[in-house]
């Protein structure tokens, strides 16, 4: 027991990194008609050795004197010629794109603001061009889904709703319910209503999925006399989805929202979200029907699975909580 226990959260290790892979984020101004800057902050997963060059790809620009900054931060400036209408901002790795988004922001002399969220396999984006309706909400909607499915700390207690929920029904309705509650403040952090300390809300998450846990474990315990979350799973999906919804807003906030299309990439970055959740949903539960028709499975190994993942969920966020308090302090 104690052994098929170790090597499972030895499985589950990567899950420790909850949601550290922060893009790549790169901040182009214009300063004047032909005085361009360039900015850029690398997250702090990234190696030394993996730290790409960025600079501006074209011929109508030319680079003034040597990049400047430090490990991680970086700034350089350009001579462009007058007028210029678009350019390439290009992201060099040296060997390959550790699996890393980019965020670039192009502030023109003008006011305007274009915002470009892109996946890892582009390295090559193009400013000046502008952005179509249509590309904000691709643009914004797979940035929902890509988060939610690395976010491990949201799935985690999603899964712990699964788990707490007793028939289709009542999980359509706690997930209805943390949906409701994690958009009211995804849009109220967003929109700079409500300030909370990042660290803190990271911390509370990590507690919300301890609750579930120790919640689960001792219905599963004592069945004559069902702890609160058990009762009550819709109330307490949404209330802790409040908390979780200030989590989504912190990557959101890095993300950055276009200058003229705020409210629209927020519905389209929550739209991405519950897609992304409603997938690991669909396959949570597709897992457990190919399990439970199994007779032989189900009889002998799904009890002990049952709580293996109970202990894990349990110990993964346990240790996310202790290393989130010491961050804190």
């Amino acid at each position: 027991m104690i052994k098929s226990i170790i090597v499972f959260l030895l499985l589950l290790a990567p899950l420790s990194l909850s949601d550290e892979a922060r893009p790549v984020y790169i901040e182009i101004t214009e300063n004047s008609e032909t005085k361009i800057g360039v900015k850029w902050k690398l997250p702090p997963v990234m190696t030394p050795s993996d730290e790409p060059l960025i600079y501006i790809k074209s011929d109508s620009c030319a680079q003034d004197g040597n990049t400047s900054g430090t490990r991680l931060l970086g700034s350089s400036e350009y001579t462009c010629k007058p007028a210029l209408q678009n350019f390439l901002i290009k992201i060099d790795y040296p060997r390959s794109n550790p699996a890393l988004t980019s965020l670039v922001v192009y502030k023109e002399i003008g006011g305007s603001v274009e915002q470009i969220f892109s996946g890892p396999e582009k390295t090559e984006i193009l400013l000046g061009s502008g952005k179509s309706f249509y590309e904000i909400a691709k643009q914004y909607i797979l940035a929902g889904v890509e988060h939610i499915l690395i976010g491990y700390d949201h799935l985690l207690f999603v899964l712990c709703l699964i788990l707490i929920s007793k028939s289709t029904r009542t999980l359509i309705y706690a997930v209805t319910g943390f949906t409701m509650a994690h958009s009211i403040t995804l849009s109220l952090a967003t929109m700079n209503l409500i300030k909370v300390r990042t660290e803190l809300v990271e911390l509370l998450i990590a507690l919300s999925i301890i609750i579930l846990a120790r919640e689960i474990f001792f219905a599963r315990k004592n069945k004559l006399e069902p702890p609160l979350s058990i009762k009550f799973p819709i109330s307490i999906s949404a209330f802790f989805g409040l908390l979780h919804g200030f989590g989504f807003a912190v990557v959101l906030q890095e993300l950055g929202l276009p200058f003229d299309m705020k409210i629209n990439a927020l519905l389209f970055f929550n739209i991405g979200v519950e897609i992304g959740q409603l997938i690991f949903i669909g396959l949570v539960l597709l897992i457990a029907i190919i399990l439970r028709s199994n007779p032989l499975f189900s009889s002998h190994y799904l009890p002990f699975l049952n709580q293996l993942g109970i202990y894990s969920i349990g110990t993964i966020s346990t240790f996310w909580f202790l290393q989130r308090t010491f961050a804190l302090i």
